[in-house]
Order: structure tokens, then sequence, then C-alpha cells
């Protein structure tokens, strides 16, 4: 019955009607009950864990895993499109004709007659086209208005900071934010000799915005430096591990000392 979708399609336009396709035949009646359960939010979180599942494979350039993973973040796209479709929110093709016409839109340096010669003026001109020809300005009641409340904290953070510097509000060199770092790592010490776990809690929030602050300064996604340190200190414990099981040292309490000069030979084995 369905046979035709079997094979490899021989272009990428065939074979994004393939996926599409697909999708919406285990969504339909008689499809698969998993699928068939699938919402908008559960296919958004999909498909944030399969964007970080691809910038490992990026992070570690290994192009097989890219290629895999980069499907897997197109599954939950589709899915997204298709549930809007069976809902009759919209096509597909309006939300993807929709975007092609704001990318010739706000790129009127290549589609136009305006010019651009590096990425801030770039930048300058997309600013421009969403004001001035989309209307999308602020009020200045809102000035936080376009920065998404789902977002997670450490991005957020990010995000407020990249509007505040719009305004001409922030810092003007790094020297400026590593001084307001260790200034707050200071008064997070001053919170801690306090004993009080409120002003500690505080605190502890404008160390981490002033960190975010920092990531931003040096044009580093903090979210991202943060899940590569993940990965490192997973990848690094478990070197320890394997190395303790094979001399007989338990992973407890007792054996601090030990796991710590295991802890030191594995980073010298990364290198």
């Amino acid at each position: 019955m369905y046979s035709n979708y079997f094979n490899h399609a021989p272009n990428f336009t065939e074979s994004i009607d393939r996926l599409y396709t697909i999708i919406s035949i285990l969504r339909a009646p008689g499809g698969c009950p998993w699928d068939r359960i699938q919402t908008n939010k559960s296919a958004t979180i999909s498909l944030i864990d399969e964007s970080y599942e691809y910038l490992d494979g990026v992070i570690n350039k290994d192009i097989q895993a890219e290629r895999e993973e980069i499907g897997d973040v197109m599954i939950n796209v589709f899915m997204n499109l298709c549930i809007h479709e069976e809902s009759k929110d919209f096509k597909p093709e309006e939300a993807v004709n929709e975007v092609c016409d704001k990318l010739i839109r706000r790129h009127p340096h290549v589609f136009g007659n305006e010019h651009a010669e590096n990425a801030s003026e770039v930048l300058s001109l997309w600013n421009s086209v969403k004001e001035n020809v989309e209307g999308h300005k602020d009020k200045a009641e809102s000035f936080f208005s376009h920065i998404p409340s789902s977002l997670p904290p450490l991005e957020e953070s990010y995000e407020i900071q990249k509007k505040l510097k719009k305004v001409g509000f922030d810092w003007p060199d790094v020297s400026g934010v590593l001084v307001k770092v260790e200034e707050e790592l200071e008064e997070v010490n001053q919170a801690i000799a306090e004993g009080d776990d409120d002003h500690i809690e505080m605190e502890l929030g404008d160390l981490l915005f002033s960190v975010v602050n920092l990531c931003r300064f040096m044009k580093i996604r903090p979210n991202v430096a943060l899940h590569r340190c993940n990965e490192k200190v997973k990848a690094r414990f478990q070197l320890l591990f394997d190395m303790a099981t094979k001399r007989g040292i338990p992973i407890d309490k007792e054996h601090v000392d030990e796991m710590n000069e295991l802890w030191e030979e594995a980073k010298k084995e990364e290198k």
C-alpha cells in the first residue's frame, strides 16, 4: 500500500515531499499510535532536544551524526506543520512562503537596491525593515515584548542583554564586563558570609547574569558554552569511572582523594 514511499527520492524537492507524506501517514487514522498523540508542544520539545544532538555532531565534526540529527530536526519541524494543517490553522506552504517573503523583504541589499558592506550594516537594514516596513516597533510600555517568556533563563538573560545593547545600554569594552563579574562574585562571597539564603540566591543570579553578559560580549552563546562544559565533564568523569573500575577503587565519599587523583589523570588523558 505504501510501497511508493520505500524508495529513496532522487532529489531534494521530492525527498521533502516524501518525508512530509510519511509523517502525514503516521498521523492519519490507522497510523502510528505514538505519532498520533504528539502535539505542537511535545514536537517542539523534541525539536529542541534534536537540535542539541545536531549541535553535538557539529562540535565533534561528526558528519554522519550531523546528517542523521538534522534529519531528526526536520521530522519535528514537519510534525509541527502537519499538526497545524490537520487543525486547519494554516497550510505548510503558507508558512514557508511567508518566511521566504520575509527573507526577501529583509535583504534589500540582495534582492533590492540597498547596499551593505558588512554584517553590521546588514543588521541595520534588517532592523530598519522590521520597524519601518513591517511595523514591528516596540511600545514604550513593553520594551521586552519580543523576548519569548518560554525561553530558558540562560537564553532569556542573553536576549535581554542584546535588547539593552540596541539602545546603547552596554559596556564600552570587555574590561568593564570582567570587572562586573568579579564584583558580583565578591557580593556572592559576602552573602555566603552573612548566611542569608535569599540574599545568596539573588547574588548568584546577579553573578550568572554578568557571566552571560561576558559570553554575549565575546560573541559566544552561553547555552552552547555550558553544553560543551557539561559534555566535557561527563566524558572526563566517565574516564575516571572506567579507570577506577579497572583499579578496584570504589566511587564513593570515602575515596574522594583517589577520585581527585584520577580526575587529574583523566584531564591529562584528554590532552
